[in-house]
């Protein structure tokens, strides 16, 4: 146990040294893994899909700020989205526009949710973003979440119906892609039912008065979300998305308790009731103490040589210094 907690530890010194560094690696390489999953799902652009590209623009998004960084993923995704369709294009930037307006109605502060949860998706691990956001933020995230999750499941119809906008003999349009691949859908409200409950039980248990809260919180959460996502593939036979729903939440678990062992180091075993009062109040408190390993003070002993011989030169040598600062002293009152 102390080995973990001393690797934590570690971990969390390196990356406080050097937060610079480390923040513009970790938003270059999750540029590089967003553009790589947008070529793939979305690859309609071929000047985008060259193989300079990503890494190019993947360097770029390491010096920007983090507002910047998801309207570079933006204009990433609406470039391909504009080769395929120019009004499909534009839908997806209006509902980014709307998207944008209502997280600042309601002060959502996790814009990464509205671009990461279509990527994320595309690989069939949205599960652990509403996790993260419910442990880290406020309920008032819970639009990001919705948002992110709508734009999701648009960016997933457009991928199914791909084909029929590139055939020119297909009259479709975007009103009937929203129609039919979203609004018409129930797998789609399945889906956002989900993600708002995975949502709400971690951040209500996260910020309840029990151990192990954010624990409990992620395992909840995870099970609550794959509860219902199980339960409407079986109604709506959709038993070809269950793998992908197990896969994801177990991900989703995965990274939730991997959260809680970087980011929470309380030790329950040692929890306190503290009670006090003063002219207005009597308050009872809860104290769970941090868990804390005490370094290793090292002691540097000086080995001297365990030679008699040498000692007796040592000691030879000090009898001399001896007669010489006498011999000085004589001099001196003469």
């Amino acid at each position: 146990m102390n080995f973990f907690i001393t690797l934590r530890d570690s971990i969390r010194t390196f990356i406080s040294g050097n937060d610079l560094v480390v923040n513009r690696v970790f938003k270059g390489v999750m540029a590089y893994i967003c553009f790589l999953i947008i070529n793939v799902n979305f690859g309609y652009s071929d000047v985008l899909s060259k193989v300079w590209i990503a890494p190019v623009v993947a360097f770029l998004c390491a010096f920007v700020p983090g507002s910047a960084f998801s309207l570079v993923v933006i204009i990433y995704m609406f470039i391909h989205l504009a080769s395929l369709s120019v009004d499909v294009a534009l839908v997806m930037l209006l509902l980014y526009l709307v998207t944008y307006a209502l997280c600042g109605i309601y002060h959502g502060e996790f814009y990464y949710n509205v671009v990461g949860l279509p990527v994320a998706y595309q690989i069939h691990i949205p599960y652990a973003l509403p996790i993260q956001s419910a442990l880290f933020g406020g309920a008032n995230e819970v639009t990001t979440v919705l948002c992110g999750s709508v734009m999701a499941y648009y960016l997933k119809s457009v991928k199914e119906h791909a084909s029929q906008f590139m055939d020119s003999q297909e009259n479709v349009s975007v009103s009937d892609l929203l129609m039919n691949g979203m609004l018409s859908n129930p797998m789609f409200y399945v889906f956002l039912t989900a993600m708002i409950a995975i949502f709400l039980v971690v951040y209500v248990i996260r910020c309840s008065n029990i151990a192990h809260a954010w624990a409990v919180a992620v395992l909840s959460g995870t099970l609550s979300g794959f509860v219902i996502l199980l339960s409407g593939c079986l109604m709506l036979n959709r038993s070809s998305q269950i793998p992908w729903i197990i896969s994801g939440s177990l991900i989703a678990l995965g990274v939730g308790l991997a959260t809680n062992y970087l980011f929470l180091d309380l030790d329950y075993s040692r929890a306190e009731k503290v009670q006090f009062e003063d002219d207005e109040y009597y308050y009872y408190v809860t104290a769970v103490p941090k868990i804390r390993i005490e370094k290793e003070v090292k002691e540097i002993k000086k080995i001297t040589d365990g030679n008699p011989s040498s000692r007796h030169t040592n000691m030879d040598f000090q009898g001399e210094e001896e007669k010489v600062e006498n011999r000085k002293e004589v001099t001196k009152v003469e």
